[in-house]
């Protein structure tokens, strides 16, 4: 290689790494003013973000002209501008929930061979809106588009536990039949069982709903942390010992926290959960 092309590649190189720090830090002002919560001084920005003041006043005016950072004439103040939220609402409409769980969905049902629910909440109960059966040869039954009660499954329990507290106390009063004899039909009992789900990130059914089939299910938030639905597993008690339970939660739990990440949610349930407590 002769001096020229050799200098020509150093340069390269050198503008190469310069465009990648500047996009670094770039990206560290943005997420910087979106969660302040508020506008910063430039000073501040410097501070946390690192680098010549020069370089930062640099990028911001670069980001404002693009939209997305805004100054205040008066103050002088930077924040978070519209377009972050413009594109932020596109990504959010464009977002198809179930192409986005069905990877993590089929990874858990590979996992431990079980049926595996997505479900949505409507009015007191749960609809299952997808569904990977299970490979062994004695199945829990269900479909899309199913329905069932909110208060007897896990799916429903761990929707339910998130609703607003009117909308629990709507359903804690209102008719609480027993279609098994371990249905629970306690509002107290069941507000327990509610209050537990929020706490301890997931839910369990032994049979409230369908003799013999039980499940554990855990909740799905989307990039707000509003709870949006459920990932659970469904099969035979037969299949549901203790021995078992703790690897199918920890499991259903952890696909739960992946395909609320993959929607922009929190990396961790129970910690949201004592949040909405």
């Amino acid at each position: 290689m002769d001096l020229r092309s050799n200098y020509k590649l150093l340069m390269e190189q050198g503008f190469n790494s310069m465009g990648s720090a500047q996009l670094e830090r770039s990206l560290d002002i943005l997420e910087l003013l979106v969660r302040s919560g508020g506008p910063r001084r430039l000073a501040e920005i410097v501070d946390e973000v690192g680098g010549p003041k020069a370089t930062i006043h640099r990028l911001l005016s670069t980001l404002q002209a693009r939209g997305y950072v805004t100054q205040e004439p008066r103050t002088s103040l930077y924040s978070a501008g519209v377009r972050c939220f413009e594109l932020g609402s596109m990504w959010v409409q464009n977002l198809d929930m179930r192409a986005v769980a069905a990877p993590l969905l089929a990874q858990l049902n590979e996992e431990t061979g079980e049926t595996i629910h997505l479900a949505v909440y409507d009015h007191g109960d749960v609809v299952y809106i997808e569904k990977l059966e299970s490979r062994q040869p004695v199945v829990a039954k269900s479909y899309v588009g199913r329905r069932c009660p909110a208060t007897c499954v896990a799916t429903g329990r761990a929707l339910l536990a998130f609703e607003p507290a009117e909308e629990i106390e709507r359903v804690l009063t209102g008719p609480l039949p027993a279609y098994t004899a371990d249905s629970v039909t306690d509002p107290a009992a069941l507000a327990d069982l509610l209050a537990a789900v929020r706490d301890e990130g997931h839910a369990v059914n032994h049979g409230s709903y369908r003799e013999g089939v039980g499940g554990v299910a855990a909740p799905i938030r989307d990039h707000t942390g509003r709870v949006v639905a459920s990932v659970g597993i469904c099969l035979p008690e037969q299949r549901f010992g203790s021995d078992r339970f703790p690897e199918l939660r920890d499991r259903t739990v952890a696909t739960a926290v992946a395909v609320s990440r993959a929607l922009g949610g929190p990396a961790s349930l129970v910690t949201a959960a004592r949040h909405d407590a």
